[in-house]
């Protein structure tokens, strides 16, 4: 069994909110019991598919954004895309990714094709990817990417 993200000789509550791999603001100082164990057994399992299903205000985005942070970290995926279902949540992901050090365009078109290399990946809304799923079809496989679905 994979332990849990491990923050050196410092609790999550004594490090600093920049601190790359801190929970996103407005979360818990640390992971939550069912973060922590859910974190263990992605890492045991090593699933191509994995559901995250907990009331509102549990902790799934900062559950996704953990699991996102490790698996940047160890080479695992290149970058991510979130699937959301609004505008307004789309932007709520991206601002929460950035201040979990992994910076995601909130302001991708089906247009653009592509992303800034100054970006992790992109945030996008459900009718976004319905309106062109090519586009992100084409992005997901250009890399390995962990794609959140909210």
């Amino acid at each position: 069994m994979h332990p849990p993200i491990e923050f050196g000789n410092a609790s999550a509550r004594d490090l600093p909110p920049a601190y790359p791999r801190r929970a996103a603001r407005g979360t818990a100082g640390s992971l939550r019991a069912w973060q922590s164990e859910a974190l263990s057994l992605y890492f045991e399992r090593s699933p191509r598919d994995f559901l995250a299903a907990a009331t509102p205000g549990a902790g799934k985005t900062t559950f996704a954004l953990q699991l996102a942070a490790a698996l940047l970290d160890r080479g695992e995926v290149d970058r991510v895309l979130v699937v959301a279902p609004t505008e307004h949540l789309k932007r709520q992901w991206a601002d929460a990714a950035e201040r979990a050090h992994i910076p995601l365009d909130p302001n991708f078109r089906n247009a653009d094709r592509v992303f800034g290399a100054h970006y992790r990946g992109v945030t996008a809304t459900y009718a976004q990817v319905a309106a062109n799923p090519e586009v992100h079809r084409a992005l997901t496989e250009a890399a390995r990417t962990l794609v959140i679905l909210d």
